[in-house]
Order: C-alpha cells, then structure tokens, then sequence
C-alpha cells in the first residue's frame, strides 16, 4: 500500500466546479516541501484526492482542470417532472474513466501514491460512510474495500442537482451531505499534521458569519443550502478536535504531576529512579507514550464568498482565478501558522 509515513494529511472540501481552488493550494503547498501522505476527500475533494492517489501532482492536475468544461461533468434532464434531481453526471463518468484523471488499478495497490479516505452519505439512514484503500491506524468505522469508480460519484452526488449513485446495494448522496470536510477520517488514519481547504470564508474564532447573495433560482437555493450545511459540518468537527486535544493536553499535565510524585517519593525513600525524557519536556517517555496531542489545523480558506452558482458552471476563466485564489489563501494561512513562506524574509 501507499508509504509507511502518515504525517502529512490533505483534507478537500466538496465544492464541485470550484474545486480548482485545491489545485491552487496544492501547488503552494508543493513548492514548500509539503506533500500528504494521507488525502481525505468529499465531493470535488474526492475526485481530486484520486486523481493524487493515482498518482497526479499539482501541475498535471491543473492540466486536466485547464480542460474541465460544464458539458465534460453534467448534461441537462429534458424531463424534469420525472426522478429527484436535476442534472445528469454520466459525463463525469466518461471523463474520470477515459481523460485520465484516475488509476483506480493503482489507486489499490502497493503503488498508490497516497492513503485514500472519500466519503459518502447513505439515503436511507443518514450515516456518513468512509471508503479508504488502506487500513487505519486507529479504531474506525472506515470501510477498507477497492475504491471504484462509483465511490467517487457517490461522493459527488449532490442531492436535488444530482442523482444518488448506488454502491455495495445501497444509494448515497453527496459526502458533504453530512461532512463536508472529513477531519476525523484523517485522523483515524493517522494524521499527525493537517492541512484542510474549504471553499466557504472562515475566520477562526470570529462570530460572524460569511454573507452569500440571495439564490435567484432553483439551483442556486439549493446550493446556498448546501453551503451553509458544509459550514456547520466543519465547525462542528473543528469544535470536537479541539476539545479532545484539550482532554490529551490535561492527561499530559497529569503524567507530568504523576511523574514528580513518584520521583520525589522516590527520593524520599533513598532511592534513585531514572526516568528516560528524551525530549526533555519533563514527561517520562514511559508516560507520555499514551498521549498525543496534535497541532492545530492548517485551515485555508477564502476571504470572500465564492458564487454558489461556481457549483455546477466549469469554465476556463473561473479555473484560472480559482487556482489563483487558491494559491493566494494557502500562502496566507501558511504565513498565518508561523511557517516560512518562499521568497519571503
């Protein structure tokens, strides 16, 4: 399966035709020696998270998007009274299958070039279901199985503007449906540090909210909705990360506390007591073994609304500004972490 190393983990938000704003901060993030070992995709972050499984960089990426038009992804439903969306993705098929965008015979073997997680949410019952080509490092309810092609446009099963894809004998929606940005999946897989890309402004910290223009038709309400719903699904994931990083923080303070007590009993005693601290943090090894804490998330963001009309229009222009902006936002919060910035002093 992919390398051993699960440092680095990618986390793509579903975005659809604006997922040229990945690409974007995959180049930045390229050009700074950062690449994932771990890459956990929903929607538009699925397909991209296969095609760098497959084993794509940024730039032969952005070759493909360069070419990506509305009518290589969705036609339109002459019949619209009939079934319970809107557009038809068969083209999608066509082009992830024949314009080379994944390998899913690399994808599942020892060559894959990242450890897959793409997500999808099952009709019936609501759940969030995890598809991933390797195993995880901790306890999960991931399903290891081969990734196809079906995983993928499952994930990008937008309800109302797409159909449900079936799988494994049940219909799923659009990942994002429940979790737009899987930060738990990457941290069953091991993740240590963590970049994610949405494509909705945050703010860490700030109460107010980003402002999206008023829909104007059917499409666009439906994707404003959507919107909001990958918002909150982020901001409740963030709230729980930190929250259980909190928790190891205190567990950390107790061994350390444990740690002067035996030592000082120790010598209290007569006796001499070595405990290794390599890092010389003034835990016990032998403690802290059983506690780790990770650094916050890398969050890169936009700073304005992006159109939600973007969800469904591909085109050249908006590629070009969205990998841009893309670049731009990932360069700001790799500043914003304390990281060194190319070209910088």
């Amino acid at each position: 399966m992919p390398t051993e190393s699960r440092k680095n983990a990618l986390i793509l938000s579903g975005g659809g035709g604006r997922g040229a704003y990945h690409v974007g901060v995959m180049r930045f993030l390229e050009e700074h020696e950062w690449f994932p070992n771990i890459v956990a995709g929903t929607s538009i972050g699925a397909v991209n998270g296969a095609a760098l499984a497959s084993g794509h960089t940024s730039r032969s990426l952005w070759a493909l998007w360069q070419r990506l038009t509305t009518d290589d992804v969705q036609k339109t439903r002459w019949n619209l009274l009939e079934g319970n969306y809107l557009l038809d993705t068969s083209p999608l098929r066509t082009t992830l299958q024949e314009h080379g965008w994944v390998d899913f015979e690399r994808i599942n073997s020892e060559e894959a070039a990242v450890h897959l997680r793409v997500t999808a949410t099952e009709i019936n019952s609501g759940q969030l279901h995890v598809f991933g080509n390797s195993d995880d490092v901790y306890p999960s309810k991931m399903r290891r199985e081969t990734i196809e092609l079906n995983h993928i446009i499952a994930s990008c099963s937008i309800p109302i503007v797409y159909p449900a894809t079936q799988l494994n004998d049940t219909l799923y929606w659009d990942g994002a449906t429940v979790a737009n940005t899987p930060l738990g999946p990457a941290i069953d897989a091991g993740a240590e540090e963590i970049v994610v890309v949405i494509m909705t402004p945050w703010e860490d910290g700030a109460d107010n909210s980003p402002t999206l223009p008023t829909p104007n038709n059917i499409l666009t309400a439906a994707s404003t909705m959507l919107e909001w719903a990958l918002l909150a699904s982020f901001q409740s994931d963030l709230k729980l990360f930190r929250r259980i990083n909190e928790l190891v923080r205190l567990q950390v303070e107790n061994a350390r506390l444990q740690a002067t007590n035996r030592l000082l009993m120790s010598q209290l005693r007569g006796e001499e007591v070595i405990l290794e601290d390599k890092d010389g943090n003034g835990i016990p090894d032998i403690l802290e073994e059983k506690y780790h804490a990770l650094p916050n998330p890398i969050i890169v963001a936009p700073q304005k609304a992006i159109p939600v009309d973007r969800i469904i229009r591909y085109t050249r222009d908006g590629h070009d500004e969205l990998f841009q902006m893309g670049y731009e936002d990932a360069r700001r919060a790799w500043k914003a972490a304390g990281k060194a910035v190319e070209g910088e002093s």
